[in-house]
């Protein structure tokens, strides 16, 4: 849904960076995102990542549009 709004509706840099990113990521983003939440929200233990987590990405992705936003 999101991926849909961020392409079809006007939306700023900051709020759609992150529907952008899940959508170009695609299937494999979407799994790790998944596997995120359940360790976040169930409990399980954490998988052993090579790099930051997509919520990390995500997170650095949307600060970098607010601050690339604040610049002008």
């Amino acid at each position: 849904m999101a991926t849909w709004g961020y392409k079809y509706l006007p939306v700023t840099e900051e709020l759609g960076i992150r529907a952008e990113l899940l959508s170009d990521g695609g299937l494999t983003m979407w799994a790790e995102l998944m596997d995120e939440l359940r360790e976040i929200h169930f409990g399980l233990k954490p998988k052993r990542r090579t790099g930051p987590s997509v919520g990390e990405r995500l997170q650095a992705a949307y600060e970098k549009a607010i601050a690339k936003r604040a610049k002008g």
